[in-house]
């Protein structure tokens, strides 16, 4: 039973390690392929835009800062 129990678990955090990479593939494809702009500069924008919206968003801001920073930062091994 108990190693049943291990094999759910273990499926159901690499289903959420794997909805967490898609989350952060799909934050870095929005802020690198956006709009109709020049490409560099297009992505220099909207990093800026990203950015001041996390300090507009004062404390909130800063916790989102900081989930989006951990999916980037997530290693499994």
């Amino acid at each position: 039973m108990k190693n049943a129990l291990d094999t759910i678990k273990s499926w159901a955090w690499g289903f959420i390690d794997l909805m967490l990479i898609f989350i952060a593939v799909g934050v870095l494809a929005s802020v690198v392929w956006n709009g109709d702009e020049n490409f560099f500069t297009g992505m220099v924008g909207r990093l800026t835009a990203l950015i001041g919206e996390f300090s507009n968003g004062g404390f909130v801001g800063l916790i989102a800062l900081v989930i989006v920073l951990s999916l980037f930062s997530r290693r499994t091994a």
